[in-house]
């Protein structure tokens, strides 16, 4: 499904260049002169970095492929740490720079919710405990 200028709004998960982003700031502009257009800051998924970016009328960007999994922690074992699907008991691992600080609250055996997309992970969220 392709968005339009008008269906963005703050929280919604868009793609870009095959980059997937979050809007996290969401402004439309009508000036005295000229066509009206929205003014977004996107957070990028796979960098953490945010952007700004104007969408003008009949522009369209595409809704990422994104599936959120819980999984369970295993072990780090220097270059990334281990993640076991409970239901298929497939392992994925995630580089220690795609983790981040997250890697810190992880205790051995946790479930946290890694987001993958179009089949990759991309990032983790580690539950409060």
């Amino acid at each position: 499904m392709a968005y339009s200028m008008g269906d963005l709004k703050k929280g919604l998960k868009i793609e870009i260049d095959g980059i997937p982003y979050k809007i996290v700031d969401y402004q439309h502009v009508k000036p005295g002169k000229g066509p009206a257009f929205v003014r977004v800051k996107i957070k990028s998924y796979t960098t953490g970095k945010v952007l700004e970016k104007t969408f003008h009328a009949g522009d369209k960007c595409d809704e990422p492929h994104l599936e959120e999994r819980q999984m369970q922690y295993l072990y780090d074992d220097g270059e990334s740490c281990q993640f076991m699907d409970t239901e298929n008991y497939e392992q994925v691992a995630i580089s220690d720079e795609e983790v981040g600080d997250s890697k810190k609250w992880m205790l051995d055996g946790m479930m946290v919710d890694v987001l993958f997309h179009n089949g990759n992970p991309i990032g983790l969220e580690v539950p409060q405990v």
